[in-house]
């Protein structure tokens, strides 16, 4: 008997159909299973077994963190009923295909599902099926083509899970009892992810320190016939008050060209989606990276799209792009705009600057019927087929012009920009580009001058990071995975550090956290030691470094952050725990002298609004129960005092203004 191991059941239900030819029949048993012939196939539930302490180290009140450090790591089997009925099929089988994900989680689930089998049978013959879509073609060819598992790739993964386990728990206790935040409330500190909240704390302390300053923009509104141009003065921002004001005055008829430069622009098709770049455009389209990444995987598991964890920017050879095309074609909406490039007689896809061997990069793989598509599915299969229809098309062509203007003895900057050749953008309208036509003039043609318009603005602090903007920078820092790097970011939302958003915006707690950590164990800030520790992950999935070496060297630096740690505790814990009072939204309404803030009832647990002046002034306001609140800079335009964010599980985050006498509510406006 031939037995298949998925990693998930909808991925064990496509392989079973398409190598049955649709003969396969589903189990009626818990954990269903599908055969025909001698061929039984499984689909797991991701790992069904994870790293964990001892029971007797539960307790975080009696063991303390060097007990931890020091601790033997254990294997717990998570899912018992998956591995009852894995273990049931194993003891009939004389062959298994480990069919998990290729890359090292996804061979460290087959390793683990491997381990579980040889136990009932340790005699079984095993083999690797490798496949980067979950199409017919794609998994015929892995099932005739089967290595071996790769165990060097699969341990790189176990270390790193080993080493998080032992960051994450003693640093997490550690920061939690110094700060006597336990139980639901506990804050928790990990390898990665604290590297990471520091990017989000820096900007927010840019921004704070940031001094708005006053600038003009000056333009000249010139006459074409019946046309009106926008000529800038040259200097884009004029902090000058004196150069300002000359030119507010200038009183003038006509402007005259000084001269005329036309350049035209070539820009090159986008590279092919990797991870990261995919996970960036789909910001730009509002999901958060967690929410992009597990669109794309159903979109895989379903055999739209490629493999989504890669960091491959190059097609391989291999990879038939005509027969893509020619397969996707058939998309009943899109089908059109492939169907051009298939005229094309020789295809030259872009090249991004990383070629690996595992996976090509994400690109479609297969059409969905007209329905079978949920909205936001559709929104990211779009996508991704409009990527790799623009990685084959041809570059854009831009006619670029500027216009030298003599106004009043000063210069001033007309430009324009057409489009003489759209290219790839006709694929991807994700890219735009705003057209400003020109009429046709020449060096020494005059315009009648309007009006001078002068604008007043103010330089404006650096933009808080998105999604699209971190996970670059996590890439180009080498801070996590493209597998992970989701998955921190929605750890770091769940802990309450950053509000949930298309801002990453850091909580108080995030700031006296980080704060408090620089001051204290600042190697855990930086991602110097994360970034190396990835490296020494490479080298075991390389084969170059035993992963127990890599795990034990880990500990030795987590004991010398930890001993100086724990010489400051109470230092420590005073600091992070003055993070939990709410800044104040404003100056009391009633009596003028105390702040409104917000408060939680030692007795009830709940949280209202009221007076610091208590109990000489008893102005009070009630307050959401339910989400975390961030109290923002941010005031409100009718009432002046500052707003909260309310974030919450499974809902989008949305601003409030507390204050029940605030004008806005009587008027029955939507802040």
């Amino acid at each position: 008997m031939r037995l298949i191991v998925c990693e998930k059941n909808i991925a064990a239900k496509r392989i079973a159909d398409i190598l049955s030819g649709g003969k396969a029949k589903k189990s009626k048993t818990e954990i269903p299973y599908y055969s025909w012939d001698d061929t039984y196939v499984i689909g797991l539930s991701g790992h069904i077994v994870d790293v964990g302490f001892p029971d007797e180290y539960s307790s975080w009140t009696k063991v303390n963190e060097k007990e931890l450090l020091n601790a033997e790591i254990i294997y717990k089997e998570t899912k018992p009923e998956i591995i009852k009925q894995l273990k049931e099929l194993a003891k009939k089988a004389d062959e298994v295909i480990i069919a998990t994900d290729y890359d090292s989680e996804g061979e460290l689930i087959g390793l683990e599902a491997l381990d579980i089998i040889k136990e009932v049978n340790p005699k079984v013959k095993v083999k690797r099926a490798l496949f980067s879509a979950i199409t017919e073609e794609d998994i015929k060819a892995a099932f005739s083509n089967l290595k071996t598992v790769n165990k060097n790739l699969a341990y790189s993964s176990d270390a790193r899970r080993r080493v998080d386990l032992i960051w994450g728990s003693i640093l997490t206790r550690f920061i939690s009892r110094a700060s006597k935040k336990m139980g639901h409330n506990f804050l928790s500190v990990g390898r990665v992810q604290t590297p990471v909240l520091k990017i989000l704390v820096d900007r927010e302390r840019e921004r704070k320190k940031f001094v708005p300053e006053t600038y003009w923009v000056v333009k000249a509104i010139l006459l074409h016939g019946r046309k009106e141009l926008e000529a800038v003065y040259e200097k884009d921002k004029i902090f000058d008050k004196a150069l300002k004001d000359k030119l507010e005055n200038l009183e003038v008829e006509k402007a005259k060209i000084l001269s005329i430069e036309k350049k035209e622009v070539v820009k090159q098709p986008p590279t092919p989606f990797n991870t990261t770049d995919f996970l960036r455009e789909a910001a730009r389209l509002g999901l958060t990276a967690p929410q992009a990444m597990n669109v794309i995987s159903s979109l895989y598991l379903k055999g739209f799209v490629s493999y989504p964890r890669t960091d491959n920017t190059v097609y391989p050879k291999t990879l038939d792009l005509k027969k893509i095309l020619s397969r996707i074609s058939k998309h009943h909406r899109l089908g059109s705009l492939a169907k051009e490039l298939l005229k094309k007689k020789v295809l030259t896809p872009t090249k991004g600057k990383k070629s690996t061997k595992d996976h090509p990069p994400i690109h479609p793989v297969g059409v969905p019927k007209k329905g079978e598509l949920n909205a936001i599915e559709d929104k990211i299969y779009e996508l991704v087929y409009r990527r790799f229809l623009a990685t084959l098309s041809d570059p854009s062509k831009e006619l670029r012009v500027k216009i030298v203007l003599d106004v009043g003895g000063e210069k001033f900057v007309l430009n324009g920009l057409r489009v003489i050749e759209e290219g790839w953008r006709k694929y991807y309208p994700y890219s735009k580009v705003e057209e400003k036509e020109i009429p046709d003039l020449k060096k020494g043609d005059t315009l009648k001058v309007k009006e001078i318009v002068v604008e007043e603005k103010q330089t404006n602090p650096p933009g808080r990071y998105g999604y699209s903007k971190i996970i670059k920078i996590m890439d180009e820092l080498n801070l996590g995975t493209k597998a992970t790097r989701p998955g921190i970011l929605q750890k770091l939302v769940q802990r309450g550090y950053v509000s949930k958003g298309s801002q990453l915006i850091p909580s108080k707690i995030a700031m006296k956290v980080v704060e408090s950590l620089e001051k204290y164990a600042p190697l855990i800030t930086k991602p110097d030691m994360t970034a190396k520790l990835e490296e020494e992950m490479e080298k075991i999935a390389e084969g170059k470094v035993e992963r127990d070496k890599v795990v034990d060297e880990s500990k030795g630096i987590l004991e010398k952050v930890l001993v100086k740690m724990q010489k400051k505790t109470k230092e420590i814990g005073d600091e992070v725990r003055k993070a939990y009072y709410w800044e104040p939204l404003g100056t009391c309404d009633k009596c003028g002298k105390g702040e409104m803030r917000i408060i939680k009832s030692k007795s009830s647990k709940k949280r209202f609004v009221a007076c610091s002046n208590y109990p000489n002034c008893k102005n009070s306001w009630p307050c959401p129960q339910k989400g975390r609140l961030f109290v923002l800079e941010e005031k409100c335009k009718y009432c002046g005092f500052r707003k909260v964010l309310i974030s919450t599980p499974g809902r989008r985050a949305w601003k409030l203004c507390l204050n029940v006498n605030c004008p806005g509510k009587k008027d029955k406006k939507k802040e």
